[in-house]
């Protein structure tokens, strides 16, 4: 048996505890765990909260046992404290911090006939000083019973109180301890406790209310009776019918109802004209006004009932589909899983109850039920396998699969025994295929774990991308056939047989990795090279690096100084990064992993092509005749001396830089295969625009060709792939490839890139021009103009606007100067154009020499008001389209026409 780890905090430790008792942890449960926090966010204290009486009654009987289990789990220290209330009732508490244990005992109970107590004698006096006529002589008779009630418990009933009658008053008795009317057989009890364990805190309190207001009652309880998972099932399928046919009963009513309602409403207004108003002082005003409410009582109540129709043929359908969902499959394979847990918890539960001494029965009880049940469902899983539905086990599937989840197409990563690996990215969601190379950053494939019983279909990776090259997307009917063709075990079978790649062993002596290590503010740095380990490497000795004179490297390793030393470094070692970035932290220094530059793995393996037992014999030609042999008489010819061999050149190796920007462009086209096909046939000449628009591809030359769509042509055109020539003699004008169209061609087949899946209006969407192309550089140098131009019209839209400004400030002034004189308050006149005050203006009111200076200047030469450009933004202006590459199609042979 699995062993529980210690619990990590007290909260764990305490919880566990109370949940070995049966009690149940959670808002409007048995109890709640909480804890104190200081001003720095630490809980310097927990303890646990109590909600039911049940949960009191349980604590104070095993309070020694919680602060047991507690300490022996994880050594946590609680103190649980019992103190009784006058009616007998426990109130506890469970704290970890440093209290005062207290333990009362409970009260004792009263006896039948309490004697009296014996009093001191006292004198007449005394007597009558303590004597109180306000008590009476003898004490009052017990309330007479309202009757007797009966609460019985049996997992096969439930729990249900018998006695009760409508209005007696027991009802309302018993309702906050979860007893509710059962019309179907007369009785109150507890929903949901059939086929269940006793609630006995819930039994308890309905039992001591009802005794508190005068009622006997009697409690049995036998958890022995029981009824089978098969008869309990019976009976839920019976209900569900039941509910369906009720429910659509109650929806056909409701709607009638409606019917009814809503030609009541329009009957109300008969003999009303449409539109006619209110004749308000007219004898007829009252009876229209009758009218009108009369009918919008009946549209409210037309409304409402069709609101239950609604509601009812809801709950209606959802019945009648109760065995369908109950029932499915795959919904039942989940449920397994729980019960499967849950009796696994139970036996544990079990195993720990009988360990301790104690009476395990109600663990058993409830394992012999979930056993049943899991049989039960075991045996509706059985019974769809033979009834042919495909449920998806591990078994069905090969890594690298295409499984169908939520309506699309998943590629599976890692088959395990309970989920599926499969491909996932966000970014890309909702796409109808995801495929491993479209989760996958930066070398780190991300996936998501998804369930076999929400698994769908299963299509194999060969005729996926056979789909996919067609430029289709397989529904469960195509990918059940290749499936059936290609079963996951063939898959695994065959790659177990294809030989495995032979790993190439890595050379000890080259360094794997290298590691900087420097201070904030230093003059100076260590390399050393690291092996495959990440230990020092013994064949190279660490290097020391120094900062410039006068320098530091203030950034510690982040120094870009460092870094550039570093990189030179390595260059002259004959070594370069591979990957993109650096690990680490200043403390601890950065690695970043290297490997030997292309020029020194050629430089090195020459010598080894230059040894004479490497190079292969040279065969005679099989044409040549054998010389003839001299005669005997004769002496041997003079042996010509052979001529030394003639070197043929090597043919050329392309420039790693070259193959490399290749593969970046072919990947960064973004083609369909529509596409590439248009452009291919374009670089072939084989299309060509009719007089009147259409387009026509001609696979044999002499012939009229066949009508294509050019629904491609006009997003090929703007991205600079192809480009439409001058008219022929008949008037037809060939759609041509450019520079960059041919370029584009040679790269993807050369590298082949996986096309991308676009319907009709996708391919029509503007494409990305040739990575570093012609097209790129001409829409590049484009976007520079137009942005010099928006920063011109900004600067010039900023300085106009700093002339408005100290323009409306000069006018202010003026307009101030000016209502002084004149005595205005409002700014409701404008300032006469040339007005200038007078001599004997300008001392009365007091105004300022400047504003008055600037007074005679504008009247000599007024200014007007300054205007602010149109800074409307205005669409980049379609660049003209590139020109034909003067290449014919057989200089790159590449478009043979078949």
């Amino acid at each position: 048996m699995a062993t529980t780890p210690a619990a990590k905090s007290p909260s764990i430790a305490i919880a566990r505890a109370l949940r070995r008792l049966g009690l149940t942890q959670g808002k409007g449960k048995d109890f709640k765990v909480e804890g104190e926090y200081n001003k720095a966010g630490e809980r310097v204290r927990t303890y646990v909260l109590t909600l039911t009486r049940h949960a009191d009654e349980t604590v104070a009987a095993r309070a020694d046992d919680i602060e047991r289990w507690a300490s022996e789990d994880g050594g946590w220290s609680f103190t649980v404290n019992v103190r009784y209330s006058d009616k007998g009732r426990p109130h506890c508490t469970i704290s970890n911090g440093a209290v005062e244990k207290v333990r009362e005992e409970p009260p004792a109970p009263p006896a039948d006939e309490p004697a009296p107590e014996s009093q001191p004698e006292q004198s007449a006096g005394e007597t009558a000083a303590l004597e109180d006529p306000a008590q009476p002589e003898e004490a009052e008779e017990p309330p007479a019973s309202k009757g007797s009630l009966t609460i019985t418990h049996t997992r096969a009933d439930g729990t249900l109180l018998d006695g009760s009658s409508k209005g007696d008053g027991v009802f309302e008795l018993v309702k906050p301890f979860g007893f509710w009317p059962f019309r179907s057989i007369g009785m109150l009890g507890i929903r949901h406790s059939r086929d269940r364990e006793a609630q006995k805190w819930r039994i308890d309190c309905a039992t001591a209310a009802l005794r508190e207001a005068g009622w006997e009652v009697t409690v049995e309880i036998d958890e022995s009776r029981r009824r089978s998972f098969e008869e309990a099932e019976a009976e839920r399928l019976e209900r569900a019918e039941d509910r369906a046919e009720r429910f659509s009963d109650r929806a056909d009513r409701a709607a009638s109802a409606s019917d009814v309602r809503h030609k009541a409403a329009l009957g109300a207004l008969d003999g009303i004209e449409p539109g006619q108003p209110i004749l308000v002082g007219h004898y007829s005003e009252r009876g229209h006004r009758r009218a009108i409410e009369r009918s919008d009582n009946h549209m409210r109540k037309s409304i409402e009932e069709r609101g239950k129709a609604v509601h009812y043929g809801h709950r209606a359908e959802a019945a009648e589909k109760y065995e369908e969902r109950r029932y499915d499959p795959n919904r039942t394979r989940r449920r397994l899983e729980k019960l499967g847990a849950e009796l696994r918890q139970q036996e544990r539960y079990r195993d720990e109850e009988k360990a301790a001494g104690r009476d395990g029965g109600r663990y058993e009880r409830r394992i012999e039920d979930l056993r049943e049940e899991i049989a039960g469902w075991e045996q509706v899983v059985e019974k769809a396998r033979q009834d042919g539905v495909k449920l998806w086990e591990a078994d069905d599937f090969a890594p690298r699969d295409f499984a169908m989840y939520s309506g699309s197409w998943f590629q599976v990563l890692r088959v395990n025994p309970k989920t599926l690996s499969i491909a996932w990215n966000l970014r890309l969601m909702p796409k109808q295929v995801m495929t491993l190379e479209d989760s996958t950053e930066r070398g780190t494939t991300y996936t998501f774990g998804i369930d076999y019983t929400k698994i769908k279909a299963r299509c194999p990776e060969a005729a996926m991308l056979a789909f996919l090259a067609d430029g289709k997307v397989p529904g469960t009917k195509s990918a059940r056939t290749a499936s059936e063709a290609q079963p996951a075990s063939e898959v695994r079978a065959a790659r177990a047989a294809a030989p495995k790649p032979k790993k190439k062993r890595s050379d000890p002596k080259v360094p794997k990795k290298v590691k900087v290590d420097c201070r904030w503010d230093a003059t100076e740095a260590t390399l050393t090279f690291l092996d495959g380990k990440g230990e020092p490497h013994k064949l190279r000795e660490p290097v020391t690096i120094q900062a410039p004179e006068g320098e530091k490297f203030t950034e510690s390793v982040w120094s870009r100084s460092l870094l550039a030393e570093v990189t030179r470094l390595l260059a002259a070692e004959g070594f370069q990064y591979r990957g993109s970035r650096w690990s680490g932290s200043p403390g601890r220094g950065i690695v970043h992993a290297i490997e030997p530059t292309e020029t020194t793995e050629t430089t090195e393996a020459a010598p080894e092509q230059a040894k004479p037992d490497q190079v292969p014999p040279v065969e005679p030609p099989a044409e040549e005749p054998p010389a003839p042999e001299p005669p005997a008489d004769e002496p041997p010819a003079e042996q010509p001396v052979d001529e030394a061999p003639v070197d043929e050149p090597a043919p050329p190796t392309e420039d790693p830089k070259e193959l490399r920007l290749q593969r970046e462009q072919a990947a960064a086209l973004g083609w369909s295969t529509g596409q590439a096909e248009f452009v291919t046939a374009a670089a072939a000449g084989r299309l060509y625009l009719h007089q009147f628009g259409s387009l026509y591809c001609r696979d044999t030359p002499g012939t009229a060709g066949r009508l294509v769509s050019n629904h491609r042509m006009s997003a090929l055109v703007k991205a600079g792939f192809v480009t439409v020539g001058a008219a022929d003699a008949n008037r037809e004008r060939p759609v041509l490839v450019t520079v960059d169209g041919r370029r584009a061609v040679a790269v993807w087949k050369r590298w082949k890139p996986r096309p991308v899946e676009k319907n009709r209006e996708q391919e029509c969407e503007r494409l990305r021009p040739l990575l570093h192309g012609v097209q790129a550089r001409r829409l590049a140098e484009q976007a520079a103009k137009d942005e010099a131009e928006r920063k011109a019209a900004s600067k010039a839209f900023r300085e106009a606007h700093q002339r408005l400004m100290e323009w409306e400030d000069r006018e202010d002034r003026l307009w101030a100067a000016w209502a002084r004189v004149h005595d205005i308050v409002y700014r409701l006149q404008r300032r006469p154009v040339g007005w200038v005050p007078t001599d004997e203006e300008i001392e009365r009111h007091g105004l300022d020499a400047e504003v008055v200076a600037e007074l005679r200047a504008d009247a000599e030469n007024p200014q007007p008001r300054p205007v602010l450009p149109d800074l409307k933004q205005r669409p980049m202006a379609e660049l003209p389209p590139l020109e034909a590459d003067d290449q014919t199609p057989e200089q790159l042979d590449l478009f043979a026409v078949a």
